[in-house]
């Protein structure tokens, strides 16, 4: 679960440390709520203002002290449902952060769970869950559907209508450049 340190400014700003971890994959609605909480149990008095101090499970993520509440709440929704590496690739790329589930939903294509090189993952994803790969090859070919695979993945790969993000743990995701 992503989430994220708020902390109450003016007590920072009077050497108490004031704040409270919040679930970040909440709705933004809730999260400002629980930021009001926090400033209204700050122990300085009218305190208003806040920021991010610290955050956890956001992988290469970067959030600032002043990121704004709707973009935390949609990279941590991201990568509710995305790892960490595919949301972080996305984001480097300048995908907004309100854009970033959509985007990778998009462009998703599969996932193959294999402790090899991306062609050969590739390779493996095709024999195993396209079924167009399985409908045009013709009978005779079968035996060679291996080799065929991998040079339709190589094809893919190399052209760059395809790329594959590692994830770790052997684990591929299969990513349209379209």
């Amino acid at each position: 679960m992503s989430r994220i340190y708020v902390a109450c400014l003016a007590s920072y700003n009077n050497g108490i440390l004031h704040g409270e971890w919040l679930d970040a994959t909440q709705d933004p609605d809730d999260i400002y709520e629980g930021i009001t909480q926090v400033l209204k149990s700050s122990p300085i008095k009218g305190a208003e203002e806040f920021a991010i101090h610290d955050y956890d499970d956001f992988g290469s993520i970067r959030l600032g002290e002043y990121e704004s509440i709707e973009n935390v709440h949609a990279i941590a929704a991201a990568l509710d449902e995305w790892p960490s590496s595919v949301v972080a690739h996305y984001h480097a790329e300048g995908v907004d952060a309100e854009d970033l589930d959509d985007h990778i939903r998009d462009r998703f294509i599969g996932t193959a769970e294999e402790e090899l090189d991306e062609v050969s993952a590739l390779a493996s994803y095709i024999l195993t869950e396209e079924d167009w790969f399985w409908d045009e090859l013709p009978e005779r070919f079968r035996t060679h559907s291996s080799a065929i695979a991998r040079s339709e993945a190589r094809d893919r790969l190399l052209s760059g209508s395809t790329f594959a993000i590692y994830a770790g743990a052997g684990t591929w995701h299969f990513m349209s450049n379209d």
